[in-house]
């Protein structure tokens, strides 16, 4: 596909899962099936090997599997998509841009190396070969919150003018104070906040889209939903109150008890959009499958508005 650019780069995006056996092997033909899922959905890209897609336990060959599937669904539905290129090992992340180059995702999204935090000069030379090898498709930066090194909106500014080839940052947002700071960000980076923040984000601040925690629970509702952040803005923001409400009160029972990856896996089992358990790979723990009917209930009565038309 065309590489994204910073204009391009907007709107509500969904992650593809990882469908687990019981012995934690990746269920291959159901991998289509969520992809046709996100297509019919209408959501405005796709992108693989984020932390919702445990990016971090996969094998190499099941990396490229994903990416090629991937790649070869989107190229003929021209749906734009991304490539997750992370690893925690700095070698192994350059290897995976190299080995996936030749596939045109319209950006790759990558982290800093994790084992320890970097200093600005050690972060700039990681990312200027990152560059160098994916040219010329653009990178986006995965930030997490749990991240080793949590950049700030100057450093964020200041990475802007450095690297020229990053085109987005993927962050959890903030508050009022946090947007004004990222304003100058904004004018040269697409910046993506989490997905339950999308309307203020857009609305008050300097969202230009999500990489979606809401659309995990339904890609339908979470698309929708981010049509009427454009078409009636007050109603959006009043229904980002309830859910954000909703979902601090669905996770407030795992919280710190369970990865993030086992979040949006359970979040997607409850949405019931697509053929997936709540299963995460060893050794990180599962949410039990006898939380997700209670979860499935509870977005339903609090949400309508996300699942009309969806079940």
């Amino acid at each position: 596909m065309t590489p994204l650019t910073t204009a391009t780069l907007k709107g509500t995006w969904s992650t593809l899962l990882l469908p687990l056996s019981e012995t934690d092997e990746i269920q291959w033909e159901h991998i289509d099936g969520q992809l046709n899922a996100l297509a019919e959905a209408g959501v405005d890209g796709v992108y693989i090997n984020g932390t919702a897609c445990e990016f971090y336990s996969q094998s190499n060959e099941e990396f490229l599997r994903l990416a090629r599937t991937t790649a070869t669904f989107c190229e003929e539905r021209n749906i734009p998509f991304q490539i997750g290129a992370s690893h925690a090992h700095a070698a192994e992340s350059l290897r995976r841009i190299e080995q996936t180059r030749e596939l045109k995702p319209g950006a790759f999204q990558i982290i800093l190396p994790e084992w320890t935090p970097l200093g600005w000069d050690e972060i700039i030379r990681f990312l200027k070969r990152m560059t160098d090898a994916a040219a010329p498709i653009p990178l986006v930066i995965y930030n997490p919150p749990n991240a080793q090194k949590v950049l700030t909106p100057s450093e964020w500014s200041q990475l802007a003018s450095s690297v020229d080839t990053i085109i987005g940052i993927k962050v959890a947002g903030g508050d009022a104070k946090w947007h004004s700071e990222m304003k100058e960000v904004a004018g040269k980076l697409s910046v993506f906040v989490a997905g339950v923040r999308l309307a203020s984000g857009v609305i008050h601040g300097c969202a230009r889209g999500s990489y979606s925690n809401l659309a995990c629970l339904s890609p339908k509702g979470a698309n929708r939903w981010g049509g009427l952040i454009h078409s009636n803005p007050e109603q959006a923001l009043e229904q980002e109150t309830q859910i954000l409400k909703t979902f601090d009160k669905a996770i407030a029972p795992f919280r710190g008890k369970f990865s993030n990856s086992a979040l949006d896996k359970a979040l997607a089992s409850a949405g019931g959009w697509t053929q997936l358990t709540s299963r995460i790979r060893w050794p990180l723990s599962s949410i039990p499958d006898s939380e997700i009917q209670n979860l499935a209930t509870l977005f339903r009565k609090e949400l309508p508005f996300i699942f009309e038309d969806t079940d």
